[in-house]
């Protein structure tokens, strides 16, 4: 019994192995490398007859094939190379060299046979079996050795595609991969008990009694990805395997159940028996089962049968549709098409918006539930066959409603996208001619200044306060329209407050405090830095310069967070409710004589160095503004040097 197993393992290969090469070979137009695997398969098919060979004492014919082994590692080698062209650090003429391969495995089987690599002698409970000689090993370590540098060359791939993981192209390479090097595993594991004989052990080859799924799944692990059909197989195999194995339990079950009844006979069935039984009969099912459902569509719903280039055909025009009413429409004309009766369509969104209408009363109901579904309403005075087209039709459309409500919201993006571009050009445009007016100003307004001198003291102190007004307007409008272009650098920013400090004191003659470290060293754009500081100090001194009483308080550190905070407060009267949500928006001012940009300004450059700006009244203060400005990493390590 073990030798017909054995047998039928091989011939089972031989049979799915040939098949499978046939089928590549088919194939090798959607990706060259498949040649190459269907060569491996066939060298697979062969070494099995090879072994069916030995069974049957047939020593010239088996040897030969049995001793092809390099022929078969140099074949999958090749399609390595193929599949993974691209990825291996090879030149693009590598393919020239393939001959070569081939050669070498071709000239190392010959050498094999012509030295009696090989030999077939009892062993075990066969009869016949090969048995490795001298040189044969020669042969097992070359095939080996090129079965190693195929799978080095994987490893080299894997690598290689690891580094794209946006690409699903890469990933699913990647997947397939993995999956090869298991199934080569398992393969080694199935094809080491080829050698037992010829190392004296005397265990049955048990191993290769599974060498039928080896083929498959090394083939699987390689198209699963390509071919979407191959997926759809494997799919159905599981099926049809899982209810052979149920209904052989089942069947088990049934004979043990027999023998009380007086059938002792057919509970004595062998289970090979009773294995063969079932997977024959599975097997006319299975190919029953198609030509039954077209009889039994034909009988039910009588002209109502729907060819596979129709459906694609429905298919890609619902797909092509650009709009809800186009969809509708869509639907509506292919019903009409087969069919002479009318019927509507309704489409209601997830909000549970009508988006489209119908007055038919039959109806392709489409409603978002999380997914898109499509029921039949109004269906039920007609014709099965009609009905059985009507739900082949429903079963596309939730398909082409999600590939539509897709469309149409990219559609969307993109429109926003352009206005938003539109909008920001505008802008740039704006800022630039808001730039040349306010430079053209100056000239006019010196002249003015120049002229105002030899006018009436009162007269020319008025002139002057109002030119000095409009160049504070000039300055902080090219400011605001300007780019805000940042050049960071290393620097201690306490001197730097000190001067700004320095210098609104003798501007405004205000009490300006400085809470800080003695240094903190950050990396920040000096320039913006002190424009910043100049802004806020200046738009605290201006609110408190009527106060006999009025301070403005300056703290600067550095958090835990790495992050520069730097805070301004004074004690001048609060801002009222209905300007703050407006705080920080052009030619917005209480100040008298302010141009209203300054907050502004600061918010820009704040902005730029991906900080914040807001303005707090629970610091102790009416007034406070805090300036928090992310820092780079070596920033906090320079400080908390500095400060060791």
């Amino acid at each position: 019994m073990l030798i017909t197993l054995f047998s039928t393992s091989m011939w089972a290969t031989l049979i799915s192995a040939s098949g499978t090469a046939g089928w590549l070979w088919l194939k090798r137009k959607e990706e060259p490398a498949l040649g190459a695997l269907a060569a491996f398969c066939l060298s697979m098919a062969l070494w099995c007859f090879g072994h069916i060979a030995a069974l049957n004492n047939q020593p010239e014919l088996a040897i030969g094939l049995l001793l092809a082994n390099p022929i078969l590692s140099t074949s999958f080698l090749h399609f390595v190379l193929l599949w993974l062209r691209g990825s291996l650090p090879l030149p693009e003429n590598f393919h020239r060299f393939t001959p070569l391969l081939y050669s070498m495995a071709i000239m190392v089987t010959g050498l094999s046979i012509w030295a009696e690599g090989g030999h077939l002698s009892q062993w075990n409970i066969f009869p016949h079996f090969f048995h490795l000689d001298n040189i044969g090993w020669l042969n097992v370590i070359y095939t080996v050795a090129v079965g190693i540098i195929a799978h080095i060359l994987l490893l080299f791939g894997f690598r290689n595609n690891s580094n794209n993981n946006s690409d699903n192209s890469s990933n699913n390479k990647r997947r397939s991969i993995i999956a090869m090097f298991a199934a080569g595993g398992w393969g080694f594991l199935l094809a080491t008990s080829f050698i037992l004989p010829s190392l004296g052990s005397n265990l049955y080859p048990y191993p290769m009694l599974a060498m039928p799924t080896y083929t498959i799944l090394l083939v699987y692990s390689v198209v699963r990805y390509r071919l979407v059909e191959v997926n759809r197989w494997v799919s159905q195999a599981i099926q049809w395997l899982a209810i052979l194995v149920v209904s052989m339990l089942c069947m088990s079950l049934v004979l043990s159940l027999l023998a009380p009844v007086g059938l002792e006979e057919l509970a004595k069935v062998p289970t090979l028996q009773l294995f063969s039984y079932s997977s024959l009969l599975l097997l006319i099912a299975w190919l029953l089962y198609g030509p039954a459902k077209q009889f039994s569509d034909r009988l039910i719903y009588p002209g109502a049968v729907i060819d596979e280039a129709t459906l694609n055909q429905w298919l890609q025009k619902l797909n092509a549709a650009t709009s809800w009413q186009a969809l509708a429409d869509t639907v509506e004309n292919l019903w009409h098409e087969k069919d002479r009766n009318q019927a509507g369509m309704k489409i209601i969104n997830a909000n549970g918006d009508l988006i489209v209408d119908s007055d038919k009363s039959v109806l392709f109901l489409c409603i978002k539930r999380g997914n898109w579904e499509c029921h039949l309403n109004g269906w039920q005075d007609q014709p099965p066959s009609q009905q059985h087209m009507a739900e082949l039709l429903s079963a596309l459309i939730p398909n082409a409603c999600a590939s539509l409500e897709r469309s149409l919201q990219l559609a969307k993006i993109e429109a926003q996208s352009e206005r938003e571009r539109i909008e920001q050009q505008h802008l740039v445009e704006l800022g630039g001619l808001t730039a040349a007016i306010a430079h053209e100003l100056r000239n006019p307004l010196n002249i003015i200044n120049m002229a105002s001198a030899q006018t009436d003291n009162v007269i020319k102190t008025h002139i002057q306060n109002q030119v000095a007004r409009a160049e504070l307007l000039i300055r902080d409008t090219l400011s605001y329209a300007g780019t805000i272009e940042l050049n960071p650098k290393e620097i201690d920013l306490i001197p730097l407050i000190k001067q700004v400090i320095t210098q609104i004191n003798a501007l405004f003659n205000v009490n300006i405090e400085l809470e800080s470290e003695a240094h903190l060293i950050a990396h920040l754009d000096a320039d913006r830095m002190q424009q910043i500081l100049i802004n806020l100090l200046e738009n605290s001194a201006a609110f408190i310069t009527s106060n006999a009483i009025g301070r403005i308080a300056v703290t600067a550190n550095i958090n835990s967070d790495n992050a520069l905070i730097i805070s301004v407060h004074n004690n001048g009267p609060a801002i009222p409710k209905d300007m703050l949500p407006h705080l920080f928006e052009p030619f917005i001012t209480q100040r008298s004589g302010g141009s209203g940009l300054g907050l502004s300004i600061v918010r820009r450059i704040v902005d730029a160095n991906h900080g914040t700006i807001e303005y707090r009244t629970d610091q102790g203060w009416p007034v406070s503004f805090i300036v928090t400005l992310p820092l780079p990493p070596y920033s906090e390590n320079r400080h908390k040097q500095e400060l060791s």
